[in-house]
């Protein structure tokens, strides 16, 4: 897919809006998951449009191009409004890009599927994840195009604790791991949390620099 989009580029019926950066097949599925998410934060919603016809829209995708509006939304306060866009935006799915934080060569990888889940679209911390290598760093042993495995270790999506506390990152981030679940690199970049810890990924605690 080509190009930039030179329709729907612009915000029609509200104050916000959230726009694509990168050419994609977003299905109904995944925009209806994405209204219901920014919906919970109070803000009025307007969809992208899936085209016309007649039958059902199970299957339908939207094609969109960088530039196109996804969401528009008004009615509620800026800070509201980035919440929303935030949460919708903030979410790890097939074909969401995450930073590597360790050594083991790749900087930066694409979501394909959450292992284990049959019907969860999002993966959390801690989830496996099978990601391809998008850009790596050169003369290491793993290489651009290269599928992985990787455990999810930070994400932008705030972790709620029973206690209260909510722990929210600056990035969307993963270790590569083995088939074993255990780190491919030999060091970790940034803090994680202590709920690893309890799913049994201790050596990428015992590398960590911070704990949470």
């Amino acid at each position: 897919m080509k190009g930039i989009s030179y329709r729907g580029n612009h915000i029609c019926f509200g104050r916000y809006a959230l726009q694509a950066l990168e050419p994609a097949w977003i299905t109904s599925r995944q925009i209806e998951a994405g209204r219901r998410a920014m919906t919970r934060t109070y803000a009025v919603v307007e969809k992208s449009g899936m085209g016309s016809g007649k039958g059902s829209p199970e299957y339908w995708v939207a094609v969109v191009k960088p530039g196109r509006i996804l969401y528009e939304m008004g009615g509620v306060a800026e800070n509201i409004a980035r919440k929303a866009i935030s949460i919708a935006n903030d979410m790890i799915q097939p074909q969401t890009h995450l930073n590597v934080a360790d050594n083991s060569g790749a900087r930066e990888l694409m979501c394909i599927r959450i292992i284990g889940t049959s019907n969860r679209r999002y993966a959390n911390i801690g989830d496996v994840i099978v990601a391809v290598i998008k850009e790596a760093v050169p003369n290491m042993p793993l290489e651009r195009s290269e599928v992985i495995r990787a455990v999810i270790v930070r994400t932008c999506k705030e972790l709620k604790r029973d206690n209260g506390m909510i722990i929210r990152y600056d990035d969307n981030a993963a270790v590569i791991v083995d088939q074993e679940g255990n780190p491919k690199g030999t060091r970790i970049f940034g803090a994680i949390v202590r709920e690893l810890r309890q799913l049994n990924f201790t050596k990428i605690v015992s590398l960590a620099p911070e704990v949470l």
